[in-house]
């Protein structure tokens, strides 16, 4: 009985805090300024409904799943993909006329599945919520490499209690759920690698890449979903996971207060389940290169200059293609 009673305050506490669009930022929350990947996504070329992502190559962007479908789980199963998103610039203060970027192709599972325990069934968590954003030109990154979690080293960051970085674009405050993201900058928090199991009673808990949040800590709130879990090294980024499969007792912003000074649990599906897509898009990036359009004053300033000679005479001639008066030969 007391477990059927915990899951009821879940998902009616879930359900009353439910985004408009599909997507999970930091409460209370400050910026790494360690973190230069974090990147907002954006759902149309103008609006400022927003998700989060990982820049993790020029024009590749790793984000969930349930970003690119239409539709919110707790209400229907998504089923259609959307045909474009828009990524912003990393570190931007996002308003109404932030620059972004088109997506070119957008590559996820086939076998991603939406929450169900909100519609009758008992999964609490997405399952294979990943994706990765194609961009039809590249954005600025910076210079440490980016590594991939392995299985081997997800055992050892268990084994650690490993503190991870997250980075999001999301609500701060619980009166911005479901606004458009207006002059919302990146916020970032550290959590805990837990194991892969979790208990929640009566409800299926399908993510492996499992993170604890202390009572009171910053937690995750609408618009995180997609943010990069990192650890973030001098040198490089491991890249674990994107956030968003799902929560366990996650306050979402302080909506449900009683629950602010309890442990909540995050979910997400790790990445090198993914490694497949990942080779997919990189292939994608090398085989369609970007190519930067001509501008108007193209060929302009592209002129050659040429001798000419005829008897003692010398003269120059500039152009495109530039040809010597009669009687004069190129020299």
């Amino acid at each position: 009985m007391k477990v059927r009673i915990i899951s009821l305050f879940f998902l009616i506490s879930i359900f009353i805090s439910g985004a408009i669009l599909p997507a999970n930022a930091v409460w209370n929350g400050t910026l790494n300024l360690e973190d230069k990947r974090a990147v907002p996504i954006l759902f149309s070329p103008y609006g400022n409904y927003c998700a989060s992502g990982f820049l993790y190559a020029p024009r590749i962007v790793f984000t969930v799943a349930h970003n690119v479908f239409i539709g919110n789980d707790q209400i229907v199963d998504p089923k259609e993909p959307r045909a474009k998103l828009w990524v912003g610039y990393p570190g931007d203060t996002l308003t109404r006329n932030v620059r972004r970027v088109e997506s070119e192709k957008l590559i996820f599972p086939q076998n991603f599945k939406g929450r169900d325990s909100f519609r009758g069934g008992n999964a609490i968590t997405r399952q294979n919520d990943f994706a990765i954003i194609i961009l039809k030109s590249p954005l600025p990154v910076d210079n440490k490499k980016v590594e991939l979690l392995t299985p081997e080293m997800h055992q050892q960051f268990i084994k650690a209690g490993e503190q991870i970085n997250l980075t999001g674009y999301g609500s701060q405050i619980a009166e911005h759920q479901g606004r458009e993201c207006i002059d919302r900058k990146p916020s970032s928090y550290f959590s805990q690698v837990i194991d892969k199991q979790v208990s929640t009673g009566n409800l299926t808990w399908y993510s492996t890449l499992n993170t604890k949040i202390a009572p009171g800590m910053p937690n995750t709130c609408d618009g995180d979903s997609g943010a990069g879990y990192t650890k973030i090294l001098e040198d490089k980024y491991i890249y674990l996971g994107a956030a968003g499969s799902g929560g366990w007792q996650n306050h979402n912003c302080a909506s449900y207060e009683p629950w602010i000074n309890l442990e909540t649990i995050m979910g997400a599906d790790p990445v090198y389940l993914f490694t497949d897509l990942i080779r997919e898009a990189e292939k994608y990036v090398a085989d369609n290169p970007y190519i930067e359009p001509k501008t108007k004053n193209t060929g302009f300033n592209n002129k050659i200059t040429i001798t000419c000679v005829k008897g003692k005479s010398t003269k120059k001639v500039s152009g495109i293609n530039p040809k010597c008066p009669a009687g004069f030969k190129k020299r």
